[in-house]
């Protein structure tokens, strides 16, 4: 019986279903002699020349908004995000941060290599090339800077350059709150530029 309902069904497709049938068979023997070619045996991938991802999660173009007392404490643009599932720290790449003071204007931008944000607290270190830049032009210059959106305190405890309106100075270690109106330098190394 199922073969009169097989013959009947082709009887109704006509011509057509036999071309069909044709380029149904022509690519079932070019798969099979694909096959035949390769060995005819499959394996599973290995793994072999795959470099293991840096974090669990990377994110590209990221921008963050930590507040603090409900007042914008700084914007944080990174071009990529390390995230690690046993870590509170996020590990950044292209760091451009722009600081607000407790009034909410913009008081500095800093710009560096890389560095980790701590996702708990907001707080940053900035790593290489470090450059922070204040609303009123003085440059500061250091490898390595630590910012703490709810102390609102930024400060680095390594060598640190100084440079308003021509002037240049340098310092051990420096700590600012996030308005510049108090900065507190050691180890300085001649007089330190006023507006900074």
């Amino acid at each position: 019986m199922s073969s009169r309902i097989e013959s009947s069904a082709r009887a109704r497709q006509g011509a057509g279903a036999s071309r069909r049938t044709g380029f149904g068979a022509a690519v079932i023997s070019v798969l099979a002699a694909v096959t035949v070619a390769c060995g005819g045996v499959t394996s599973a991938p290995t793994g072999e020349g795959y470099e293991d991802l840096p974090a669990d999660q990377i994110m590209i173009d990221v921008t963050h908004n930590p507040t603090s007392d409900g007042v914008r404490s700084a914007i944080g643009q990174y071009d990529t995000v390390y995230v690690f599932a046993d870590s509170s720290l996020y590990h950044v790449k292209g760091v451009n941060l722009r600081t607000f003071d407790p009034e909410g204007r913009q008081s500095a931008t800093i710009k560096s290599d890389s560095g980790t944000l701590n996702q708990a607290t907001d707080a940053m270190i900035a790593r290489g090339h470090v450059v922070l830049v204040t609303e009123n032009n003085c440059t500061i210059q250091t490898e390595e800077l630590h910012y703490d959106p709810n102390s609102r305190q930024i400060w680095s405890d390594v060598a640190t350059r100084f440079e308003f309106g021509g002037r240049v100075t340098t310092a051990d270690r420096f700590r600012a709150d996030d308005a510049f109106r108090n900065i507190n330098a050691s180890g300085v190394s001649g007089q330190m530029p006023s507006g900074c």
